[in-house]
Order: structure tokens, then sequence, then C-alpha cells
């Protein structure tokens, strides 16, 4: 049987503990995400959301904003640097638990 000294033990826990805060922030981080996609629901057809289809509600955005897409390529590129971002975080921390 191994024996695992205090230090050991510590590496592991504060392993648990920085994998709680990855979750916490990606989930804060999803969130944000959320409201930037019905963001365009609500700036680009706001009177037209009751009883529409969501399919039919994708489709009258794209057509506001074909031209601009500005607030939907925002987004996309910051869930996309939120996800790298934390793809590097992860890594990281099992890099940290592999034993050497």
């Amino acid at each position: 049987m191994t024996t695992h000294t205090t230090e050991d033990i510590e590496k592991v826990r504060q392993g648990i503990m920085r994998y709680r805060e990855l979750l916490d922030i990606m989930r804060l981080r999803l969130e944000e995400a959320e409201k930037a996609y019905e963001g365009l629901f609500t700036k680009y057809v706001p009177d037209e959301r009751d009883g529409m289809e969501i399919k039919k509600l994708q489709w009258l955005i794209a057509e506001r904003i074909i031209d601009q897409p500005i607030d939907l390529t925002r987004a996309v590129m910051q869930i996309r640097f939120d996800a790298r971002d934390l793809e590097k975080a992860f890594e990281e921390l099992y890099d940290n638990l592999i034993p050497d």
C-alpha cells in the first residue's frame, strides 16, 4: 500500500478546489453567452417574439443583421475566447494532478 504525504494530499485537495472554481467560472461565462444570445432577440425582434417559432425568429434576426452582424460576431468571439481560456485552465489543472 502506498503512503501519501500531507503535501501529496494537499495538492489533490487544491486540485479539487480549483476544479470547483473552474466549473463556477464556466457556468458564469456560459450564462453571459446565453444573455448575449437572448440580447439578439431583445434588440432585433422585440415585438415579434410572442408565439413565433425560434427558427423564424432567428431568420428575422439574420435578415436584419446580415450586413453588419457585429453583435453576433462579438458574442461568438467572446465565448470563443472564454472557451479557450477555460481549456487552458483545465489543461493546467490536469497537468498539475499527474504524478511527477
